[in-house]
């Protein structure tokens, strides 16, 4: 039988519904200013971010093979431009952060530009988004190479972190016992955990001058047994 992913901005709620731009559903990351992050609280403190959890209702086996990637916005676009330009943009982006001398994880030098996810449920506040984190695979940036996975298709795209995987118990979050890179258990195990838990933000370097909506689709594939 298929298996059907939800994927939501809490632990154990409904599918992310927000309503953006053209009338579609999906994510909305906030408005983002020059040499800033969405979303953001505080700068100075390195706050702010979008949790997103991706969870399964297949019954026997675990899904495996669990990645992600960027594509064109697959909704009703809503916005400035056109919806492949959106995608050329997000993907340039990347390339361009990957070129420059971009080192702060709240953006505090200005250089940081596109859309960046950290892999660790349990990271620490001044921790997430750290530019050394990509030598562990827990932090990625879109559209930068990592020889040469850059996000930006199926055949290119970022594996799920041991790190995102954590058990949901039906009340509290916890650590799954023994996480795999990719998998992710049914709702009862423990083991591999039964839920992806990864932090998202939209960064904007301070010398870009476009402004106007960004729409653009997250994608999560995976692999599972029927």
């Amino acid at each position: 039988m298929a298996v059907t992913l939800t994927i939501s901005e809490t632990a154990a709620g409904a599918a992310a519904a927000d309503v953006l731009a053209g009338g579609s559903t999906g994510i909305d990351l906030g408005q983002v200013t020059n040499g800033q992050y969405s979303p953001l609280i505080l700068q100075s403190a390195n706050t702010g971010h979008q949790d997103l959890y991706i969870r399964h209702d297949a019954v026997i086996d675990p899904i495996t093979d669990v990645k992600l990637y960027l594509a064109q916005f697959s909704g009703t676009y809503g916005g400035a431009n056109s919806a492949a330009a959106d995608f050329a943009t997000v993907g340039a982006y990347g390339v361009a952060d990957g070129a420059s001398a971009a080192s702060t994880a709240n953006n505090g030098d200005g250089f940081s530009r596109g859309v960046h996810i950290d892999m660790d449920w349990q990271v620490a506040t001044a921790s997430q988004f750290g530019y050394g984190r990509e030598a562990g695979g827990q932090m990625r940036i879109f559209g930068k190479s990592y020889a040469p996975n850059d996000g930006l298709s199926l055949a290119l795209a970022f594996d799920l972190h041991v790190d995102a995987m954590s058990y949901w118990n039906g009340a509290t979050e916890v650590d799954a016992t023994t996480p795999v890179t990719g998998q992710i258990g049914i709702s009862t195990d423990t083991i591999l955990g039964n839920r992806g838990h990864f932090r998202e933000r939209f960064y904007l370097n301070t010398a870009e001058i476009n402004g106007g909506i960004i729409q653009f689709d997250t994608v999560v594939s995976f692999a599972y047994t029927a």
